[in-house]
């Protein structure tokens, strides 16, 4: 029943945004080199929902509102407030970031901020706790996060190598 509502989920994204556009191979993402255009994120909830615990690989065009870490994680939020709904937190593991550091010699924060992305990963709900006073307590809230598995699977959109750093 699970897969139904998903391949649901994923054919009325797909025909939603097929008309704007232009009939592109990724049905949620609109032309990369529209200067503007990002991936449908309450989609990509949606479907994260759906398919909750299981994760779908899958890629999208997002624009970097704000950053955060830790513990060596690097998170980066499509909108400002990563308790938005609306927001896709595109998560970099210690080693990738570090990896990242190395090579452009500037955090992934730094880096990202404020810049559209072209991201493949691991789209997945991850359920986050409240705590208080050090310890967790019965309230909870969801996040959707995509995981990059690689530097290669994260890329700038729009931008030239002289425009960045």
């Amino acid at each position: 029943m699970r897969l139904w509502i998903a391949l649901l989920v994923l054919f009325v994204a797909g025909c939603s945004s097929t008309s704007q556009n232009g009939g592109n191979s990724l049905p949620q993402t609109a032309k990369i080199d529209d200067k503007s255009a990002t991936t449908d994120t309450m989609a990509y909830r949606n479907l994260a929902a759906v398919i909750y615990p299981k994760s779908f690989e899958t890629g999208g065009v997002f624009r970097v509102k704000a950053t955060g870490s830790l513990e060596g994680r690097v998170f980066l939020n499509t909108e400002y407030d990563y308790r938005d709904p609306r927001n896709i937190t595109i998560v970099l593991s210690p080693e990738i970031a570090t990896e990242f550091e190395k090579k452009h010699e500037m955090s992934p924060e730094a880096y990202f901020l404020k810049k559209r992305v072209l991201v493949k990963g691991q789209l997945v709900q991850v359920k986050i706790w409240f705590s208080s006073n050090g310890k967790r307590s019965n309230k909870y809230y969801y996040q959707t996060h995509m995981r990059v598995a690689s530097m290669d699977d994260i890329n700038l959109v729009g931008t030239t190598a002289a425009n960045v750093g």
